[in-house]
């Protein structure tokens, strides 16, 4: 396998095609595990500029919140958030965990990636917190949330969240199905305030890059009903996009 630099760099060359291409000879034994890593590398380096572009608009705008991640499978996006967290000396942010720990509920909406199934995309809640504290960053100022959604976002806990007056300032939802995100959204929707910023990481994934259905349909019914409006931001890959939180009035 080749070295994950030459996964993620694009290679500028001073002639024709003014970029460094691999040719058949460094491809000719490249296999499906060189795919995965191929394709994992690129898309984390993706993630990552999103964290560090989003960590500085809500400094830079003075969004003042707690980070909500819906859906921690191996805990890559919320180290990111973490460290960014870090770099901008965010010492009173909170950090919530939503997750099952216990991998994708019962699948009902028919998504084209045959690999979710009930079970799949598992990580533990003891995993997670082994990650989180191997990381070493504001370690306590995480919580779990464990538990399907349906069942976890209860309204007492949204009760909670704002009797300690605990907007969102960013959200991750990366929660895949659509039965999944519908819950999340209507969660959610009494913590935004203008300026929350929501990166959406499956809004053109799982159901074969349909904007009407999946998450993408979830967040689409959302909208139609929430007092915010969500203006595009940042493009994230193929596969994601973040929104600011506004009230048009």
């Amino acid at each position: 396998m080749n070295n994950s630099n030459e996964y993620s760099q694009i290679q500028p060359i001073f002639q024709e095609p003014w970029v460094k291409l691999a040719n058949g000879s460094d491809l000719e034994n490249w296999s499906r595990n060189d795919e995965i890593a191929y394709n994992q590398t690129n898309r984390q380096c993706q993630k990552l500029a999103f964290f560090v572009q989003a960590f500085d608009f809500l400094t830079d705008n003075k969004i003042e919140g707690d980070y909500h991640e819906y859906g921690c499978h191996r805990v890559r996006t919320f180290r990111m958030a973490l460290t960014e967290a870090r770099r901008h000396n965010l010492e009173s942010m909170n950090f919530c965990a939503f997750d099952s720990f216990e991998g994708l509920p019962e699948v009902e909406s028919q998504p084209s990636h045959q690999v979710w199934q009930q079970g799949a995309l598992k990580t533990a809640e003891a995993e997670f917190w082994h990650l989180i504290k191997e990381h070493g960053i504001y370690v306590d100022s995480c919580q779990t949330i464990k538990g399907f959604y349906k069942e976890s976002l209860t309204t007492d806990l949204q009760k909670s969240f704002l009797s300690k007056n605990k907007k969102i300032a960013l959200a991750c939802i990366d929660c895949d199905l659509y039965e999944s995100a519908v819950p999340v959204f209507e969660f959610i929707e009494p913590l935004l305030q203008e300026g929350s910023l929501l990166y959406i990481d499956d809004l053109f994934t799982g159901y074969k890059g349909s904007p009407v259905k999946g998450v993408a349909q979830a967040f689409t019914e959302f909208q139609q009903k929430s007092r915010f409006k969500f203006a595009p931001h940042i493009q994230v890959g193929w596969w994601g996009r973040s929104f600011i939180t506004y009230l048009d009035d």
